[in-house]
């Protein structure tokens, strides 16, 4: 936990300002200051700078690897038709299939790219804000499981390059969010942000799975607050896994790689949390007895 108490010999002001900030939290009915230290929120620019900084390290190397793999199309798109002949040799190769559970529908189409675009970025920047401030120790598992199922993940997206399902029209899939969304991920604006063959492993889906457990973690007190956050974590998931594939971004395989990329950082992050609390730095526990990790 970050500190805004002053270095020995620092100024004093810094202790000062950080008392200020919290005092007036409460006054505005935020968090009473007691509440807030006893939360454990990590708070100040030291602790906001740390964050920022693990968030431009994960995208300064994320635009290396993807700087390294966007021309390597024809490796990505054999891959592909690898993995395509796999998923029919297991008899797995349902994606034709799902996605015409949707096409006929434009009311369909709307909403898997909907929860393709809505139920990712957008929703993994709410509940982290949520979480730092309410659920600290919870953000901090699920912060590093990201973290770590990124760097996975970035590693296979470097080795294994992979065209999505919407490189192959000739096989029958459509690309429904560049053709009927007016936000999506591989829109000019935000192109550069967006590798087009990082297919394997499904992040979407993966991280979609990282929020789920995080909803649970962080849930609160009491069976409804319970009933809510599981009934909101299994509609995530599970939505996640059916737009990741009928809108033609991923291959059934993809998913359990998600599944699997994001089960590892979990574990990493559990791993570490131990390691922490065997030293003395054990979580706190949720002041109002919801559970934190």
């Amino acid at each position: 936990m970050l500190s805004l108490a002053p270095a020995r010999g620092g100024p004093a002001w810094s202790r000062t300002a950080g008392e200020d900030t919290v005092a007036a939290m409460s006054i505005l009915g935020l968090r009473s200051s007691e509440e807030l230290r006893a939360r454990g929120l990590p708070r100040g620019l030291r602790a906001f700078g740390r964050e920022a900084a693990i968030a431009a390290a994960t995208g300064l190397i994320y635009f290396l690897v993807r700087g390294s793999v966007v021309d390597r199309v024809g490796e990505a798109t054999d891959r592909a038709v690898g993995l395509m002949d796999l998923e029919r040799s297991l008899g797995l190769f349902w994606e034709p299939a799902m996605q015409g559970w949707i096409l006929s529908s434009r009311a369909l189409i709307d909403l898997a790219n909907a929860v393709y675009f809505w139920t990712h970025m957008p929703v993994i920047i709410v509940v982290a804000v949520a979480l730092y401030w309410r659920r600290p120790s919870v953000y901090r598992l699920i912060r590093n499981a990201f973290v770590v199922s990124a760097a996975i993940a970035l590693l296979m997206y470097f080795l294994l390059p992979l065209a999505p399902p919407r490189f192959f029209p000739e096989l029958g899939f459509v690309d429904t969010m560049a053709l009927y969304a007016s936000a999506n991920y591989q829109a000019q604006e935000v192109g550069l942000f967006v590798n087009p063959f990082a297919a394997l492993p499904s992040l979407h889906f993966g991280w979609a799975l990282l929020i789920g457990i995080a909803l649970w973690l962080g849930r609160p007190s009491g069976r409804r607050g319970a009933t809510i956050a599981l009934v909101a974590a299994s509609v995530l998931v599970a939505g996640q896994f059916l737009a990741v594939i009928v809108t033609g971004n991923h291959y059934l395989l993809d998913v359990v790689a998600g599944l699997a990329v994001a089960g590892a950082g979990m574990a990493v992050s559990l791993m570490l949390r131990r390691v922490a609390s065997r030293r003395g730095r054990t979580p706190r526990s949720s002041a109002n007895g919801g559970v934190e990790c």
